[in-house]
């Protein structure tokens, strides 16, 4: 010890064999501890949103039906082997999405789309379209801003504005209600 550091102060006498073997006997437990703790928690379950929950609602309600034979109203069966999990199936166009398919520049003419359209393709040409609308809509904007802009300047020019309006427009209502009052006066008198 020094002797110039009193007796709480001075620095600890370690062993450092008894340390090293303290803490390796202590991350053991931890390591323990951390594994058996990893193996007492459930595997987390899948969040569910609300429409899969109504769909599976809706499959535990409907009757049981052999899976060979096609539902009411869906297409001809297609053999499973050319069926893919990972890939999307077409489906028939509706009369609307053969419209689309054809302003999009996709078919020439309406013989030229076939019966089953892949999704991917019906998505793409309502993008496509949805663009073209938002261009038009950007379009009739901006020319509506310069109509306003012009016919604004016009109006300056013949010294036309609100408050000139508004001034008329009153002094024709307290003329119209004078003359109301004077042909009451009349009357009662």
């Amino acid at each position: 010890l020094s002797p110039s550091l009193p007796l709480c102060l001075s620095p600890p006498t370690i062993q450092p064999a008894v340390t090293m073997q303290r803490a390796a006997s202590l991350s053991l437990s931890v390591s323990r501890r951390l594994l058996a703790a990893a193996a007492r928690t459930p595997t987390p379950t899948p969040i569910r949103t609300r429409t899969q929950t109504l769909h599976s609602a809706a499959a535990a309600r409907r009757p049981a039906r052999d899976p060979d034979t096609p539902a009411r109203g869906s297409p001809a069966p297609v053999a499973r082997d050319e069926c893919s999990p990972y890939r999307l199936q077409g489906r028939i166009p509706s009369a609307y999405d053969r419209k689309v398919l054809l302003w999009v520049g996709r078919f020439k003419k309406d013989q030229d789309i076939p019966e089953i359209v892949s999704i991917e393709m019906l998505h793409a040409a309502r993008n496509k379209i949805r663009v073209q609308i938002c261009y038009l809509m950007i379009a009739v904007s901006v020319g509506a801003c310069v109509v306003m802009v012009l016919s604004g300047k016009k109006a300056f020019r013949q010294r036309e504005n609100l408050t000139k309006w508004n001034l008329e427009k009153k002094a024709k209502l307290k003329e119209q209600y004078r003359l109301e009052h004077e042909t009451v006066a009349d009357k009662t008198q």
